[in-house]
């Protein structure tokens, strides 16, 4: 018997390359975490910066949940949450740096949104066809969250409150980044009435093929309150996919997708493939160690039952889905990027060449992998990915070739 468990825990470690559903990993090509190049990082907060309720003693800026664009000049506009410290909601402004040069030199730090002693989360941002850059971001009240957290209470449900309720909002820039316009808020049209919150950070996209080509698309996650048998409010998470069809005057939702599953989707990216199907990729929350799916064959007004995906093995955490660029017979790959399923280090970048259906690992960003977003270079060569290093007190910038990723 004794010889018997020696065997079994031999055959354990031989085989600890493999853990739920990941595929062997040893012969991908890597890259070193800290190969990126440095965009944001924790830094000392400049004298006379206002610091008030919570963040009075604050000395840090810290940068979290990162949103990464390209855009039809040929920038490339790397997003952030500025705080004060690294808690989530520390008073957070959303900011981007720009770089012309495809990604090797960054450019001053510009503010995006900010609203005072509120946090503002999630910057998810998308170009229009018309050349307007869109961002989506929630504003959370100052002391309010998704969840009760120490001093921080759980916000309510609703739409008139500003110092109770998270609000949905979206800015517009008309110069490549520069300034942004005043917010406006399409809370009611994208957050489900029993939601708290209606946001998730990184790309949305605009439809490029068949009859709804030009529709806006973001996949947006909610939490949503629940009591326990002793009365205590705890929460679960649903996913919803919100759109416009008039250049986001005006907008639309569908009704939570449905989930049979262990765990929770959360935060979600969506891509169009090829042959006019839409994925969408998920956090997992509290469920397998692998990203859940859905995918919709009618331009984003249904969606099938979410399942998990074994070829998508990861972590629970934020990541990425883009499509690629068209290849000369019209189609596309779809690439996604996340960290390893042990924890959120060892990033995956995958590619699927079959609209979604199953994902291969094509390189490892070894190291810390936190949050990440990734976009198609602007001559169409590369694959960028804008990623949390250094246990989040980096986001870094890395350049792929993607004859590298075939």
């Amino acid at each position: 018997m004794k010889t018997y468990s020696l065997l079994l825990s031999i055959l354990s470690l031989s085989c600890s390359w493999v853990t739920a559903g990941d595929t062997k990993v040893d012969d991908i090509p890597t890259r070193q975490a800290e190969d990126g190049t440095l965009v944001f990082a924790v830094r000392d907060i400049p004298a006379g910066v206002p610091k008030k309720g919570h963040g009075k003693d604050a000395k840090k800026y810290g940068y979290r949940i990162p949103s990464l664009l390209t855009t039809s000049k040929g920038s490339v506009l790397a997003f952030s949450e500025r705080r004060l410290g690294l808690h989530d909601h520390a008073q957070n402004d959303i900011v981007l740096k720009r770089s012309t040069d495809g990604g090797k030199t960054w450019g001053k730090e510009i503010v995006a949104v900010e609203d005072g002693m509120n946090s503002i989360n999630d910057p998810l941002t998308v170009q229009l066809s018309d050349g307007r850059i869109m961002m989506m971001y929630a504003r959370f009240p100052y002391g309010r969250h998704a969840r009760a957290s120490g001093w921080i209470q759980m916000a309510e449900p609703g739409y008139d409150d500003l110092k109770l309720n998270i609000l949905t909002y979206i800015t517009f820039s008309d110069d490549d980044g520069l300034t942004w316009s005043e917010p406006r808020d399409i809370s009611r049209a994208v957050k489900q009435p029993h939601w708290l919150n209606a946001n998730t950070p990184g790309a949305m996209i605009q439809l490029k093929k068949g009859k709804h080509k030009g529709r806006i698309l973001a996949s947006l996650w909610g939490a949503v309150p629940v009591k326990d048998k002793d009365g205590k409010v705890t929460r679960n998470w649903e996913i919803v996919v919100a759109y416009s069809d008039d250049n986001a005057k005006t907008w639309k939702r569908t009704e939570s997708l449905k989930d049979p599953e262990k765990g929770f989707p959360n935060e979600c990216q969506i891509a169009e493939a090829s042959n006019g199907d839409l994925v969408i990729v998920s956090r997992n929350q509290a469920g397998a160690k692998m990203r859940k799916k859905s995918i919709s064959k009618d331009s984003g007004m249904t969606w099938s039952v979410i399942k998990t995906d074994p070829t998508l093995a990861s972590a629970q955490c934020m990541g990425s889905v883009i499509s690629g660029p068209e290849k000369p017979d019209g189609s596309w790959d779809l690439y996604a990027s996340h960290p390893a399923p042990q924890s959120r280090v060892d990033g995956r970048i995958s590619i699927s060449t079959d609209h979604g259906k199953s994902f291969q690992i094509k390189k490892i960003i070894k190291g810390y992998f936190g949050y990440s977003v990734m976009q198609i270079s602007p001559d169409g060569k590369n694959l960028l990915c804008l990623y949390e290093t250094k246990k989040v007190r980096e986001i870094r910038f890395l350049s792929i070739s993607l004859d590298q990723l075939k």
